[in-house]
């Protein structure tokens, strides 16, 4: 390939390069915001507000973390994997997944030393649990910590976000497990909009499409803090100012 690509030399190769980029088709599509949308999206950090503050949000933290307490020793040999993706998956799938054949092929994987791990497809949603209430519609974003690493784990997608948000029941929540060698240390739930947690939220608009928003990440000291001791308040005016930011973009 080297000598064929050599011939055509510089000139030809970068006009070659330019008309692949140009013939890229995005996948994404960014999600249109009109005036009715925006004004539900706008007043998301109030339902998340009431949200965290009811006796569903208990009832929601408890159902996690009986997925926790009861496949606490696999979530401990899964924490051991190196790979930072592998871990994660099977770590949320074990938690929050709905196939619970594919859930006991992972049990007996890691028992028996993360050997013949089936292969599995998590589906690219915006959050791993989705649990309807009375009043609100929710989606739970489900992710480990790893306490003693440092680490700037990856977010959400902000058009997907928006566009849960657009429903006038939606909250969007994260459920972090922090794991330390050999043990389990907490768990915390949380809104999107915690306070802490928004102000450690990152936007990375330069690694998306033209047709995308973009996807954000955390600093991930502001994750071990709400473990160690968990915070929920939310500023409203923060949030509000923080997706207006995202719609505009």
């Amino acid at each position: 390939m080297f000598p064929i690509h050599d011939g055509i030399g510089f000139e030809g190769n970068l006009a070659r390069l330019v008309e692949a980029t140009n013939n890229i088709s995005p996948t994404g599509i960014k999600f249109a915001v009109g005036d009715a949308a925006a004004s539900v999206i706008l007043a998301a950090p109030g339902r998340a507000a009431r949200f965290t503050g009811s006796e569903d949000c208990s009832v929601l933290k408890a159902e996690l973390d009986a997925q926790v307490n009861k496949f606490s020793s696999e979530i401990l040999l899964a924490a051991l994997i190196e790979n930072v993706n592998v871990r994660g998956r099977i770590i949320e799938y074990l938690i929050a997944g709905e196939d619970e054949a594919l859930r006991q092929k992972l049990v007996a994987a890691l028992k028996g030393g993360n050997k013949g791990i089936p292969k599995f497809k998590t589906e690219n949603t915006l959050g791993d649990y989705a649990r309807v209430f009375p009043a609100y519609d929710t989606e739970t974003d489900v992710k480990t910590k790893i306490m003693v690493l440092s680490s700037n784990p990856k977010a959400y997608n902000l058009d997907k976000m928006l566009a849960f948000l657009t429903n006038s029941r939606s909250v969007f929540m994260f459920y972090f497990v922090g794991v330390d060698p050999g043990k389990l240390v907490s768990t915390v739930l949380v809104s999107m909009f915690q306070e802490k947690l928004l102000g450690a939220t990152i936007l990375l608009k330069h690694w998306s499409g033209r047709n995308s928003r973009g996807v954000t990440q955390f600093e991930g000291t502001a994750i071990n803090d709400l473990i160690v001791k968990p915070e929920s308040a939310i500023n409203k005016e923060e949030s509000s100012a923080f997706l207006q930011r995202v719609i505009a973009l």
